[in-house]
């Protein structure tokens, strides 16, 4: 199991510690080279030791690639955006956006594309698992750092 940290901003501890215990459940079941919640303003609220290296890749990057997808999506008349797929020449980064009422997204990324299939499949249910959890970190706490 690979170490998790701690969130940039003030969550209750019980909190974290349910989305914690996701990431790792969710990086042991795969292969996955990293893992973080992040606020749709770009702000890490748990990542993965691997996703703590570049932290802030983990959190503005994603926050932008969101914003800008989802005016696109909606500009095209595609309704909510869901996910974004980056696909480099090493790897994939998999981005899993929350509804309207869930202000974050699921950031992780792979490097084996034969088991993308599996991977969306994993990912999807453990942000699912994750959204209950996450809808409990107030509003205010997002604007805190």
């Amino acid at each position: 199991m690979e170490k998790i940290e701690t969130s940039e901003i003030n969550i209750d501890p019980e909190i974290l510690g349910e989305i914690m215990q996701n990431l790792e459940k969710l990086e042991s079941s795969t292969d996955l080279e990293g893992s973080a919640i992040v606020s749709k303003t770009g702000l890490r609220i748990a990542s993965s030791e691997t996703a703590d290296v570049v932290a802030d890749i983990y959190s503005a990057s994603p926050a932008t690639l969101i914003s800008l997808g989802e005016k696109i999506s909606s500009g095209l008349g595609q309704g909510d955006l869901k996910e974004i797929v980056i696909r480099g020449v090493k790897g994939y980064t998999i981005i899993l956006v929350g509804d309207s009422d869930n202000n974050f997204m699921l950031f992780t990324n792979c490097s084996k594309g034969y088991k993308l299939g599996y991977y969306f499949h994993k990912i999807r249910k453990s942000f699912k698992e994750m959204e209950p959890v996450l809808k409990k970190i107030e509003s205010k706490d997002l604007h805190t750092s």
